[in-house]
């Protein structure tokens, strides 16, 4: 009867130890790197303006230019927003020029903040 008892005991002090350091709170966006993109309210003043600025500007701003694109500016911006180059070279579809150039597409939830920007009329504010 001892035995069975401290056996018991044991395998239920085994398993409780085991749990601790194997039952970790893990949730999807930890396992699987999924982060909240929210495309509720995007507009010009944010946060296409702060993507464009790290992505775009740096080649596209009012002393450089290439090609007589500019993205510093809202007024300019519109440019490429209305003649449909913005979308297209920043999905890198055929025929365009892929942006930035050189460089790897731009992370899911900033193309998906520029689509979106642009599908609702591409508003300032």
């Amino acid at each position: 009867m001892k035995i069975k008892l401290i056996t018991g005991v044991l395998s239920l002090l085994v398993i409780l130890c085991l749990s601790q350091f194997s039952c970790v709170s893990y949730n999807e966006v930890e396992l699987y790197d999924l982060t909240y993109c929210d495309t509720s309210d995007v507009t010009w003043e944010y946060p296409i303006r702060e993507i464009l600025e790290v992505n775009c500007v740096p080649c596209h701003n009012p002393e450089l230019h290439y090609r007589n694109v500019r993205h510093d500016n809202y007024t300019d911006e519109l440019k490429v927003v209305n003649d449909g180059r913005l979308r297209a070279v920043v999905n890198h579809l055929p025929g365009y020029t892929r942006m930035p150039y050189q460089q790897a597409r731009l992370p899911d939830c900033e193309l998906e903040l520029i689509n979106r920007w642009l599908d609702n009329g591409a508003p300032e504010n």
